[in-house]
């Protein structure tokens, strides 16, 4: 007698191809404009910006947050597709982001590596610290994107509500480097600079009074996102403070110097999005409350979900 369900190895190959769908597009802002690698401080060969050579990651001290941030969403973005999709397969998901990305970094990191002379010997201490560093940070963002889409593809809600409150600002970030991506000059008009300061605060707070605060557990949930939306662009402008300045000329006791210097700054004027956020949660979990309660409602027993 044959089984009426159908087999589960049938699910492997599209949640396969959503993982890898999700890193790639997320990758997308990176490869508009003919994916050319940024100009190297550190370049060995005197070269003009339209002739360095072809890189599917913008590797640049500069450009740090952005590659974390198209990389983390990759998971992010393919956890929740999953599961949307009702896909059961969480692990070929992960597989596929995380395919796309090692194409990406071994074919970047093999163009950084020639130029710096790396493969020919010619590289010098510098060049190292800063291949190293970059790498590093690569595979930071390639692991939380793993994290990432094991967090969003859960079925409970506790889970998934974390994953986004997470990544709330680096989907703001994301957004404006795709903007940027588009545009011809660096940056954007204040209005959209404005409203991606506030699109965190928004996503935090409608996904918070969607997570509730039952059962216990999930006031967690409440704090990481309310810190993470205020505590995150802190970190990201002190990081990209200590990076960007040309000043520090590459001495890290200076960069970290700096950024420790800069990061309570930021903290201190940054902490509005986490008041709307809260406020945004609140209102939204007591209207869910008296929906609920209105006469003549069906009463649902509730979930038992983390």
């Amino acid at each position: 007698m044959e089984s009426e369900t159908p087999p589960v190895r049938g699910r492997f190959w599209p949640s396969l191809l959503i993982g890898a769908g999700a890193a790639a597009v997320m990758l997308f802002p990176s490869w508009v404009g003919g994916g050319i690698l940024p100009l190297q401080n550190l370049w060995h060969e005197q070269t003009l910006p339209d002739d360095m050579p072809f890189s599917l990651l913008p590797l640049s001290q500069y450009y740090a947050i952005n590659i974390f941030v198209m990389l983390l969403l990759g998971g992010v973005v393919a956890g929740l597709v999953v599961r949307v999709a009702g896909q059961r397969r969480t692990p070929a998901a992960a597989l596929g982001v995380l395919f796309v990305h090692l194409i990406v970094t071994l074919q970047a990191f093999a163009v950084l590596g020639a130029g710096l002379g790396l493969w020919d010997g010619t590289a010098g201490g510098r060049e190292v610290l800063y291949f190293g560093g970059m790498l590093g940070g690569v595979v930071a963002g390639i692991l939380l994107a793993q994290l990432g889409l094991w967090l969003t593809s859960r079925r409970s809600v506790g889970p998934v509500a974390l994953g986004i409150v997470l990544a709330a600002v680096p989907f703001a970030n994301w957004i404006g480097t795709a903007i940027t991506a588009f545009t011809t000059y660096m940056g954007y008009p204040q209005f959209i600079a404005d409203v991606l300061r506030w699109l965190p605060a928004v996503i935090v707070g409608v996904t918070l009074a969607w997570c509730g605060v039952r059962p216990i557990g999930r006031l967690g949930v409440w704090v990481v996102g309310l810190l993470s939306v205020w505590i995150v662009p802190a970190l990201f402008t002190a990081i990209m403070y200590a990076l960007g300045s040309r000043v520090f000329d590459g001495d890290l006791g200076m960069m970290a110097e700096a950024g420790t210097q800069v990061f309570p700054q930021a903290v201190a004027v940054l902490w509005q999005p986490a008041v709307v956020a809260l406020v945004i949660g609140v209102i939204g979990v007591v209207v869910r409350m008296l929906v609920t309660r209105t006469p003549g409602r069906t009463s649902v027993s509730p979930q038992r979900e983390v």
